[in-house]
């Protein structure tokens, strides 16, 4: 399955390179970013940047936040799991001590099963 796994990444990243060489032209313009509030007084233009930098900012940001999520949702299950452990062994723990209490109502000598009484209700009678 690792190889599979190998493999299937190696080629998305030749798909993604075989994209990135057909758009070259696009990916190399250095556009300029302008921001502009509606006032007279400011107004912010930066400086050309290829296009190819703000996908690969936008590609880094998006691999940060998700390997947050995934840390996060990961710490989330782990606390979870050790919850319904501990819930887990306190059940185990009141089923050990119910089958205690139960054999001593099994191995009591003086209480009569069905069986027991017909027994001695047959005796009496004869």
């Amino acid at each position: 399955m690792k190889k599979i796994k190998l493999f299937l990444g190696f080629i998305v990243l030749v798909l993604i390179g075989l994209v990135i060489y057909q758009n070259w032209p696009f990916f190399s313009e250095e556009p300029a970013l302008n921001l502009d509030l509606f006032l007279k007084s400011w107004h912010w233009t930066t400086s050309g940047i290829n296009n190819i930098a703000y996908w690969g900012g936008c590609f880094v940001i998006g691999l940060i936040i998700s390997g947050f999520l995934g840390i996060s949702s990961k710490l989330k299950s782990k606390k979870t799991i050790k919850a319904l452990n501990s819930t887990i062994e306190s059940h185990l723990k009141m089923i050990s001590s119910l089958k205690n209490e139960l054999e001593a109502f099994r191995n009591d000598p003086y209480k009569q099963t069905p069986d027991q009484v017909e027994t001695q209700d047959k005796e009496e009678t004869a």
